[in-house]
């Protein structure tokens, strides 16, 4: 997806004022994503790091700390959770989106062939997070499986491929095409215009 991404034609029309702004603000707002994307990581990596250690351990030990694993439970479904209803909306029980999520600030620059590409990257890696996240927290049901920490290391490992691309799409991606070819014209524009405006005033004090 980066190669194909990179390859795109770059866009030739105008930009408004608007779509700059637009830019701005998602940019603004995917920065802190990133950074609850990046801590609900550390939370599943500091898991892994102490199943690793424990690997061996039987059902019963696992019995014995289901109170902890419970509270690690609730804790990354928060955390999952406030990261998916921010990136795509709050929807009611009829499924109608009652609360916008930082995907729809994209909707100024829509327009833009890159912009749209990358919505799309970004929307199927956050599908797939999700569904990993379900399966990820179904494991924590139960406690007598003699291979459950190793299903739990196996599972929580899908997430870094995921989270990887969802880094890669918005740091290598979005973050660069909007500051050279959608928030970077503004710089040239604004340095042609001073340009213009100074060869008038030298125009008018040579006349």
């Amino acid at each position: 997806m980066v190669q194909k991404l990179a390859n795109l034609p770059q866009r030739s029309s105008e930009i408004s004022p608007e779509e700059k702004d637009a830019a701005k603000k998602v940019l603004q707002a995917f920065k802190k994503f990133l950074r609850l994307l990046w801590a609900a990581k550390q939370h599943d990596d500091r898991l892994i790091n102490v199943f690793e250690k424990n690997e061996n351990a039987d059902s019963a030990a696992l019995f014995e700390i289901r109170h902890l694993l419970r509270r690690y439970q609730k804790d990354g479904k928060d955390r999952y959770t406030k990261l998916i209803v921010m990136f795509a909306g709050q929807k009611d029980e009829n499924m109608e989106l009652i609360e916008k999520g930082i995907i729809h600030l994209l909707q100024p620059l829509e327009k833009d062939t890159t912009t749209r590409q990358i919505k799309t990257a970004l929307q199927d890696a956050m599908q797939q997070l999700a569904e990993f996240v379900e399966e990820f927290l179904e494991l924590f049901e139960d406690f007598n499986n003699k291979d459950q920490i190793k299903n739990i290391i196996n599972v929580a490992k899908k997430s870094e491929k995921i989270i990887q691309s969802i880094e890669n799409t918005i740091e290598k991606q979005m973050r660069p095409h909007f500051e050279k070819n959608i928030l970077g014209p503004r710089k040239i524009s604004s340095i042609r215009s001073r340009i213009r405006r100074r060869a008038r005033l030298i125009t008018m004090l040579e006349a």
